[in-house]
């Protein structure tokens, strides 16, 4: 499918309180549209204050400074796609894209669905002046580091992929509140600590949405985009059931 092939995107700029509410809206948006087999979507949102966020799998105490999180007020989530563990917060601007399972080249593999989502980014990133690259299974690199790491979820009809891009992120934070994972580490990361792996991509916070919202809706179209609704209803369910159960987040 190329792009002219897809029907237009809604848009939803769209930050709840809470780190848990964000990721249950992220995962409501995705049974949302693979109930209703409806149009793509860009959402893209920001936590003003500072939240840990694991993958479905992780597990708490080698990717956690538990103590050290409590401690100091730090939120401890998990989300419901893949991927390692992620600090998000003020200076970390997250979108996720929502599409039909058939939109993407080479959809069957993961991987490469991540990096085709990723490489649009990065394709209007570099037209800004840093030199990004697609790295691993889906980073956002500049120089051989880290800038946005990125996840995936995919239902029967629609799948999810949805990225963190750092660009006012102190590095010393994430070394403070992650543990450094003992496996989930990309060749290119070359066993490097935090602080020498991921860095902050030098652009405003203004260009980068820009730019992400480039990737997939044309300049011309951005202000006839149909604007997506929350389901708040499905939201609340999600809370309930999985993304506030502390049982969950800690599962392992």
């Amino acid at each position: 499918m190329t792009d002219a092939d897809l029907p237009p995107f809604r848009m939803l700029d769209c930050t709840l309180p809470g780190v848990f509410a964000n990721l249950a809206l992220d995962e409501a948006l995705l049974i949302e549209a693979d109930r209703d087999d409806a149009p793509p979507l860009l959402r893209t949102w920001e936590l003003p204050e500072l939240a840990v966020v694991m993958g479905a799998s992780c597990r708490t105490a080698e990717a956690v400074r538990v103590d050290r999180c409590l401690a100091e007020g730090v939120g401890i989530a998990r989300r419901s796609s893949g991927g390692g563990t992620v600090l998000i917060g003020p200076g970390a601007l997250n979108f996720t894209v929502i599409l039909p399972i058939d939109s993407a080249p080479g959809r069957l593999a993961v991987d490469e669905v991540q990096r085709w989502v990723l490489g649009r980014v990065a394709e209007r990133l570099r037209a800004l002046g840093p030199p990004v690259e697609v790295l691993g299974s889906g980073d956002l690199a500049l120089r051989g580091r880290k800038c946005s790491g990125s996840a995936q979820r995919r239902l029967k009809r629609r799948f999810l992929v949805h990225a963190t891009i750092l660009y006012d992120l102190p590095a010393g934070l994430i070394a403070r509140y992650l543990g450094v994972p003992p496996k989930r580490q990309p060749a290119y990361r070359e066993g490097r600590s935090h602080d020498a792996f991921v860095t902050n991509l030098p652009l405003p916070r203004p260009a980068i949405l820009r730019a992400v919202r480039d990737a997939w809706i044309a300049p011309g179209e951005l202000p006839e985009a149909e604007s997506a609704a929350v389901p708040d209803a499905l939201i609340a369910d999600l809370m309930g059931s999985k993304y506030t159960d502390l049982a969950w987040i800690r599962r392992f």
